[in-house]
């Protein structure tokens, strides 16, 4: 064990209290907000920011102590206190008003939360950062490169094979949620999440209907059908993180998202396809690397634009 590890484990001893449990005023919680790191705050703090919907329950945080960042709904948290707001009471006299929360934290932290998108603003999407979602994908590969290949290479052995080659699109949303999990949790993609069954309707029939569109407008004089792949790129990966969410909500919701990312999202299919393409210079064997690669940086690219 070297210093780091024995003052990190120090630090999270001390923050245990008599009873055995966190101690809430010494507990100190650091957020991951629009991809960057703030805080540290208290849990009271964390509390009124999830109350206000600053932050949500999926939003990851970090102590002294924990392995890897976790969702704040985790039980992790939930030992602490987070969570159990009470409802605002009504006051029932006038009094000076409380400083807001965001007048207590340091500037840094303050300019962290305002940039950070509130989901209830609906007519709102993030914005894509092409490098950032390329590098997040090559770390996805690189801790699950053998499930990743494996997919690849099962899609290429069906796709030849009359009816059970409409498992392909099912594959493909279901290859969307192990990158969901990893990137939410850290968990590594499992061979078998690749066949889960539920909603497979929609998974198969999802992905084939929006292509046949896509490619319809493609056939009227292309510009159409450019504008409809930047619309509806994100579909499948909206399958993949909602499961249950019905074809034509994901449709509408993948083209909310697009809003105003037009340019990058063609940007980003450029890049992907010539990436997937670059493949092929290696006798084909690149292929298993550089396709999983260009989808999951698309799903990147989503997760992105969502938050």
């Amino acid at each position: 064990m070297n210093k780091w590890q024995r003052a990190l484990l120090l630090s999270s001893l001390d923050n245990f209290n008599s009873r055995g449990g966190f101690n809430h005023q010494m507990s100190q919680v650091y957020l991951n907000l629009n991809n960057q790191q703030a805080g540290p705050y208290s849990v009271e703090a964390v509390n009124q920011m999830l109350s206000t919907n600053q932050v949500s329950p999926e939003t990851l945080g970090w102590m002294q102590g924990m392995a890897n960042w976790e969702a704040l709904h985790e039980d992790t948290f939930a030992n602490l206190g987070l969570g159990l707001t009470s409802q605002p009471k009504v006051p029932t006299s006038w009094s000076e008003p409380k400083p807001s929360l965001t007048s207590r934290m340091p500037q840094e932290q303050v300019k962290q939360i305002d940039d950070t998108p509130i989901h209830s603003k609906k007519n709102n999407s993030g914005t894509i950062n092409i490098s950032q979602a390329l590098g997040e994908a090559f770390t996805f590969y690189k801790n699950n490169a053998l499930c990743s290949t494996a997919w690849l290479i099962i899609v290429g052995l069906i796709g030849g094979i009359p009816v059970v080659n409409l498992m392909i699109p099912l594959l493909g949303v279901n290859f969307y949620t192990c990158v969901r999990n990893f990137r939410t949790n850290g968990k590594k993609m499992a061979f078998g999440e690749l066949f889960d069954f539920s909603y497979a309707v929609g998974k198969i029939i999802g992905p084939i209907f929006v292509g046949i569109l896509i490619l319809i407008g493609y056939l009227c004089f292309i510009i159409p059908g450019v504008i409809l792949t930047c619309m509806w790129a994100y579909t499948p990966c909206l399958q993949g993180d909602k499961p249950g969410l019905s074809l034509f909500k994901a449709m509408k919701e993948s083209k909310r998202l697009a809003k105003g990312n037009y340019f990058k999202i063609i940007l980003l299919i450029i890049i992907l396809a010539l990436l997937a393409f670059s493949g092929f210079l290696l006798l084909g064997i690149g292929v298993l690397i550089t396709v999983p690669i260009a989808h999951v940086a698309l799903y990147c690219a989503y997760d992105q634009c969502k938050s």
